[in-house]
């Protein structure tokens, strides 16, 4: 049992290095001031993620609600097209913070209002993913687990290694957006973090639709 609920935490940290979360995690990373700011905001994205987990987990293994597949397919669909936005976003804001000559301190005011908003960005994104991703985990959970108390047990643990591993991560990846030098600026590794969001918002998008398409047919 012990090496079971042990097994829930591991799932947990390697859940965050899902193509999606990852690509979700460097967008919000390439927005904020400071590395403490950005690993604070990949606990904000987990804790999102955790409390739709458990609703949904609530829904359907203590209430025993039936959801249609299809309902989770569309949240995949919706959390690829946030990323996509997300990725035009960055790319619209490094435009605009390297190509027009401003007054400094226009855009540190620009900037501090960006940043006020990010925690809410990153927790609304994870609610997002936890919709999204609730429909595998919990019937993951299912097939695994008999008792109830165990199940929420799992989900638990998973949540927590989510959180920690997603702030870990957050703070890893956006060391190099903060600490960039010649040879790596920190404009293209904004640019890069841009494309590579909606290159990721695209696939997820078009691997889902296609299900959709089954599902429908």
């Amino acid at each position: 049992m012990s090496v079971l609920l042990i097994f829930g935490l591991i799932m947990g940290i390697r859940h965050t290095l899902e193509p999606d979360h990852v690509a979700a995690v460097l967008a919000l990373s390439t927005q904020s001031r400071s590395l403490s700011a950005t690993a604070k905001q990949g606990a904000i994205w987990g804790i999102g993620h955790t409390i739709t987990l458990f609703i949904f987990s609530i829904m359907l293994l203590g209430l025993h609600i039936k959801i249609d597949k299809s309902l989770f397919i569309m949240f995949e669909i919706s959390a690829g097209l946030i990323i996509v936005i997300m990725g035009i976003d960055i790319l619209n804001k490094t435009r605009k913070l390297y190509s027009e000559r401003k007054i400094e301190k226009d855009k540190i005011a620009i900037t501090e209002s960006r940043n006020n908003n990010l925690p809410f960005k990153a927790l609304g994104i994870g609610l997002l993913h936890g919709a999204a991703g609730s429909g595998i985990i919990i019937a993951l959970v299912t097939t695994t687990l008999e008792s109830t108390c165990l199940k929420f047990t799992y989900i638990a643990l998973f949540s927590l290694g989510l959180i920690a591993s997603m702030s870990l991560l957050s703070l890893l990846m956006s060391v190099p957006l903060h600490c960039g030098n010649k040879y790596f600026p920190a404009r293209h590794l904004n640019i890069s973090s841009g494309v590579l969001a909606i290159l990721i918002g695209m696939k997820i998008i078009y691997d889902f639709s296609n299900q959709v398409n089954i599902l429908v047919t």
